[in-house]
């Protein structure tokens, strides 16, 4: 597979996400183990999973960069659906970041916090719809 070459694979009883890294690996969903009413929403889950991978990725090199050893990050998110114009859409994704700084200066960490906007996936997701990032300490 070509690197940055993400492939996805759908049938009728389900579908194959292969990441193309090497963490990551290949997600398989299988129709039969689910209600039909349970499928939906996937694709928001990755996307808000890509968000908060990037926002935390950012986040830990920013302190690691600045040697603050934090005790660790925790996160959650949710993309908002409405409907436009008669259309599902999401218009707005939802952060939520706390950072556990254990023994680390609470002002560098708190610096950190507010540099998390920078990365690719989030910068690019900032321009295309509202994005609410809610950062906080432990």
């Amino acid at each position: 597979m070509k690197d940055g070459v993400v492939e996805f694979e759908q049938t009728p009883r389900g579908f194959v996400f292969r990441s193309g890294h090497p963490l990551l690996g290949e997600i398989h969903a299988d129709f039969d183990s689910v209600g039909i009413g349970e499928r939906q929403g996937t694709a928001r889950s990755l996307l808000v999973g890509a968000a908060l991978n990037c926002i935390c990725g950012t986040l830990s090199a920013a302190m690691l960069a600045r040697d603050v050893q934090y005790a660790g990050i925790k996160a959650s998110g949710r993309a908002v659906k409405e409907t436009v114009d008669g259309v599902s859409m999401v218009t707005r994704v939802e952060l939520d970041i706390m950072v556990d700084p254990g023994d680390a200066d609470r002002e560098e960490v708190g610096h950190c916090l507010s540099i998390v906007k920078g990365c690719m996936i989030t910068r690019s997701l900032f321009r295309g719809m509202e994005v609410a990032l809610n950062t906080s300490m432990l």
